[in-house]
């Protein structure tokens, strides 16, 4: 999971980069937001089809309310933790 998210959080900031590019005029700026924002999709579509434990168990969590949702979101965050472990 960390690695599919570092890899869509770097691929935002370059959508971002090439937009505020775009927004002030740069010649080749469009073709070059084109190609981030196709590699922010790439990104974001492999992190989505291959969701971690935790975050089936966090999307679970959005079920309950108070103390039960945090406690399975904290059940979550362990899990991923302990598969960044292995």
């Amino acid at each position: 999971m960390e690695e599919g998210l570092k890899r869509l959080a770097a691929r935002a900031r370059e959508v971002a980069e090439k937009a505020e590019s775009a927004r002030h005029g740069s010649p080749v700026s469009m073709d070059a937001l084109h190609r981030a924002m196709i590699d922010y999709r790439r990104a974001a579509m492999a992190y989505m089809a291959h969701p971690s434990v935790g975050d089936s168990i966090r999307s679970d969590a959005t079920r309950y309310t108070g103390e039960t949702r945090a406690v399975v979101e904290r059940i979550a965050e362990l899990v991923d933790h302990l598969n960044e472990l292995k």
